[in-house]
């Protein structure tokens, strides 16, 4: 968008405002003092209820005003041919908040069908606007109003009201406020595309590995693509410049919702198009949720910004290793894991993919399952031995110790099944629940959801390495007891048509109590505290309508693990240190990225 001056003219209008300055100093003991705005209102004297034009001033000598019948009356110069900021009428010093939503409402007519443009911009340079819109005046006093996000944040903002560049004409104003708005879920960017990438997660059956991978990537763009526009903050992989090249006039700052939904769009296209995914509705969608006061320009350059914050985002991982698919080779000895439900192994090298933020995946790799060197010391050893039998006890189809609110938190957490979100859609769910209730804005949901796609992402790593990369790659608990007693128990987990079924992958550790380790560390550690209750919602078709309620993140993550236990398809030790390593890599990376 055109900026309202250039420097030259900022100089000549700083003079004229000092001048105002001084004569109001001296009518001071005659001329009323400016009406206080009200609560939450930015701008003073907006009503024009007191008869005084204060602080209101205008750009050139020939233009006049007054407060008449409690409006202001601008008596505009004749300016035709020249630039819209010829001819000003302003307000300064007021501050301005990067990725607040804001209101601007005001009344206005004229005496001839004339057009308005109005900004809220920088005072200094870059002469840039949050807000840069034209409106059609008659001679009908009308209310507009116009929703926008400031891209940047400035303590000494002004707002302008352009009349240069036509006739001479008498224009009215009345009711001029600026407001913050409160933080709306439906219009975050953020939370809006976390909620098209669940969707996604629901239309193909996902592993929690490559899925949380395309989360990771998801995310980081979109922060990188809000830090890169607002400047606030640390970007994970790039900060887009946002120069200003050309004259002054051409100055536009980029659209803080169009910079995210084009990182959003691009990078959910290149991960899930050849999958026969389109994303052209969701960005439509995303469009119709923007603020009103957006202008095209500010949507080029924010597209311009997005796009490359997706590009980077997606080169950094070309070349991880996600896309090994070296077969997996049984140990083929008692023990070790072998096929379950007829399924080869899923995602047996994912250990060996690069991570977002630990150093390699084995940074936090836990000790072998009960200390144990090998297998034939592991399935010698008691407490495997008592373990086995925890679960045959409590795990099982047909368990008569298991409670029923065990039950219920089994398939709670499970969300295995192809048609859910999968358990890192879970937590983003509960994510997006928290942010809700603590009401963050769209830059605290970009860091939030960030760090947790960053932590998820790392925590499969983790606990794919210890599955797959260490001496014991164990065998889920079915096989163990089929081996120990031959066939006929089952767990209590299945699928949508009831047949019994475990994920086909070793048992140890939990990529579930794994995933919730690193959740609930980032969670924690970004709200300051654990003691935050929320009511937890699932996916999983077993559990239709079950919201439970968490006191905490801790809480979560710890029911979560054991969930695996009454579900029968893991032992304790697999959710002890599965947690164990997901706090761990949550705490580094919250430590070491995306930092403020």
């Amino acid at each position: 968008m055109s900026p309202p001056i250039n420097a030259r003219q900022l100089r000549r209008l700083l003079g004229l405002v000092l001048a105002v300055a001084l004569a109001s100093t001296l009518t001071a003991l005659v001329r009323p003092a400016p009406a206080a705005a009200a609560p939450g209102d930015l701008i003073l004297n907006g009503t024009f209820d007191n008869g005084s034009t204060q602080p209101w001033w205008t750009r050139l000598a020939s233009t006049s005003t007054t407060v008449d019948a409690r409006q202001l009356r601008v008596r505009t110069s004749a300016t035709v041919g020249k630039p819209v900021w010829e001819d000003l009428v302003g307000h300064f010093e007021f501050g301005v908040t990067a990725a607040q939503p804001y209101r601007l409402q005001f009344d206005a007519s004229a005496d001839v069908n004339r057009s308005l443009r109005v900004s809220v911009s920088r005072a200094d340079t870059p002469f840039t606007s949050a807000v840069d819109q034209s409106m059609a005046l008659t001679s009908s006093m009308r209310r507009f109003t116009v929703d926008f996000t400031s891209p940047f944040g400035d303590p000494k903002a002004v707002l302008l009201f352009h009349f240069g560049g036509q006739a001479a004409s008498t224009v009215r104003l009345d009711n001029i406020s600026l407001t913050p708005l409160a933080v709306n879920p439906a219009t975050d960017p953020i939370l809006y595309w976390n909620g098209i990438l669940l969707a996604t997660y629901r239309a193909l059956d996902l592993p929690p590995t490559s899925s949380s991978r395309e989360a990771a990537i998801l995310h980081a763009a979109m922060h990188d693509a809000a830090v890169s526009v607002t400047g606030v903050g640390n970007p994970y992989r790039v900060r887009v410049p946002v120069s200003y090249p050309g004259t002054m006039d051409n100055v536009v700052a980029p659209s803080l919702h169009a910079a995210i939904d084009r990182a959003a769009y691009d990078v959910l296209t290149a991960l899930y198009g050849g999958q026969g995914q389109s994303y052209s509705q969701a960005l439509a969608g995303a469009v119709a949720r923007r603020p009103s006061g957006v202008n095209a320009a500010e949507v080029a350059r924010g597209d311009t910004v997005g796009a490359a914050a997706a590009v980077a985002n997606l080169q950094a991982r070309a070349n991880d290793g996600s896309g090994n698919t070296t077969p997996y080779q049984l140990d083929g000895v008692p023990g070790s894991w072998r096929p379950t439900n007829g399924k080869a192994a899923v995602s047996p090298n994912w250990g060996l993919v690069t991570p977002f933020a630990l150093t390699s995946g084995r940074q936090f790799r836990p000790g072998l399952p009960a200390g144990a060197t090998g297998y034939a010391d592991l399935l010698g050893k008691q407490e495997y031995r008592t373990q086995v039998q925890e679960i045959r006890d409590y795990g099982g189809q047909t368990s008569s110790l298991r409670t029923a609110e065990q039950t219920q938190i089994a398939f709670f957490w499970a969300n295995d099944l192809g048609g859910t979100y999968k358990p890192p859609g879970q937590l983003f769910a509960h994510t997006r629940i928290v942010s809700e209730q603590r009401q963050l804005g769209i830059l605290a949901n970009a860091r939030l959801f960030g760090l947790v796609a960053l932590a998820l992402a790392d925590a499969a790593i983790a606990a794919w390495d210890a599955k797959y990369q260490t001496p014991i790659d164990l065998w889920r608990p079915v096989t163990a007891i089929e081996a120990a007693e031959g066939p006929g128990w089952q767990p209590l987990s299945k699928n949508r048509e009831g047949v019994p079924y475990t994920p086909a992958f070793p048992a140890y550790v939990s990529g579930h109590a794994t995933f919730a380790g690193a959740w609930s560390a980032v969670m924690k550690r970004f709200f300051g505290t654990d003691a935050i209750g929320f009511e937890a919602t699932t996916d999983d078709p077993h559990a239709v309508g079950v919201v439970r309620h968490m006191t905490g993140f801790d809480h979560a993550a710890e029911e979560n693990a054991l969930s695996r236990i009454y579900l029968g398809v893991h032992y304790r030790f697999d959710a002890d240190a599965g947690l164990a390593t997901g706090r761990s890599v949550g705490a580094y990376v919250f430590a070491n990225r995306l930092r403020q």
